[in-house]
């Protein structure tokens, strides 16, 4: 298990170019694959006893208490994308590239050509999806109730030059023969597949220029937040209460009563607000939902 003083030694090596961030990469995915959890290590505990306090700095409490940490690092995986989107958003503003214009018309025909289409059918009257009868005539749409015998078969999706095209154009539903619930686009605008190009060429254009940038910042970051929970900074001593009721409902004590617990967004508790309109309102609501969840478990459905 990596512990804090070595995490702060990867940030120094990555920072002097002593070591790779694919190096780095390789100890933090063999670190998780021990499958440790950071708290159960000698490091951890040590520097736990240091921190933690006598009494919950919520209620008071002495017994049962924990060390809440509130820097809670993210996955790799979300700092390389936060990393590639900073990148990203620097190539977008320097204004060096058109990203409106980098595909071409051959990509857009390269994509029809090489994306195959399925072949479905539908009522011939508004092209939507049917079911069938035994009596005559047996099919019948869902959307217009047109009864008819023989469906079209139509090939999907239909790729439309939005641009030369005058017709307004109409997206309908799913073709009776589309498997399970799969969802079948029925038009595929030009103007949809020239956006979808250009995002995938300016994404390339972003690595081309910023990989190594990239790596090291999502590599920096990751080092970061591992640095940042492991070092305590941002804890609180609560007991089990009051960390159950901060993980898991997202409320803490009132500082008015330090009696009730509120949700985190509001200053006080119900009790403590100022007389009027609004308290009465969210007593009754609490009320309510307080008998519903009674009533709940006396039917076994909670």
């Amino acid at each position: 298990m990596i512990t804090y003083e070595e995490f702060i030694n990867l940030r120094e090596k990555l920072n002097k170019g002593e070591i790779s961030p694919e190096n780095i990469k390789e100890i933090c995915s063999a670190n998780l694959e021990d499958n440790i959890r950071s708290w159960h290590t000698k490091d951890w505990k040590e520097r736990r006893k240091q921190i933690i306090k006598d009494t919950c700095e919520q209620c008071g409490r002495k017994e049962d208490l924990v060390l809440k940490n509130f820097s809670i690092p993210k996955k790799f995986s979300n700092y390389y994308f936060d990393s590639y989107m900073h990148f990203y958003n620097i190539l977008r503003e320097e204004n060096e590239y058109n990203f409106d214009s980098l595909a071409s018309k051959e990509d857009i025909e390269n994509y029809i050509n090489n994306n195959p289409r399925e072949i479905f059918t539908m009522c011939p009257k508004c092209n939507g999806n049917y079911y069938s009868r035994r009596r005559e005539p047996h099919l019948v749409c869902n959307r217009c109730k047109y009864e008819f015998n023989e469906p079209i078969s139509k090939q999907l999706p239909e790729y439309v030059d939005d641009l030369y095209n005058n017709s307004p154009v109409q997206i309908i539903g799913n073709p009776a023969n589309a498997p399970g619930n799969k969802k079948i686009k029925f038009i595929m605008l030009y103007s949809e597949i020239r956006h979808m190009i250009n995002k995938q060429k300016f994404k390339q254009i972003v690595k081309d220029k910023y990989q190594e940038e990239i790596d090291k910042k999502a590599t920096l970051d990751y080092l970061e937040g591992q640095i940042k929970y492991l070092s305590f900074e941002n804890t609180k001593t609560l007991c089990k209460k009051c960390a159950f009721n901060r993980s898991i409902n997202e409320m803490d004590l009132c500082p008015v009563c330090n009696k009730n617990y509120k949700l985190l967004q509001y200053k006080t508790c119900v009790d403590c607000l100022p007389e009027g309109e609004h308290k009465n309102y969210l007593k009754e609501k609490y009320e309510f939902i307080k008998n519903m969840n009674e009533m709940e478990k006396e039917l076994g459905i909670n």
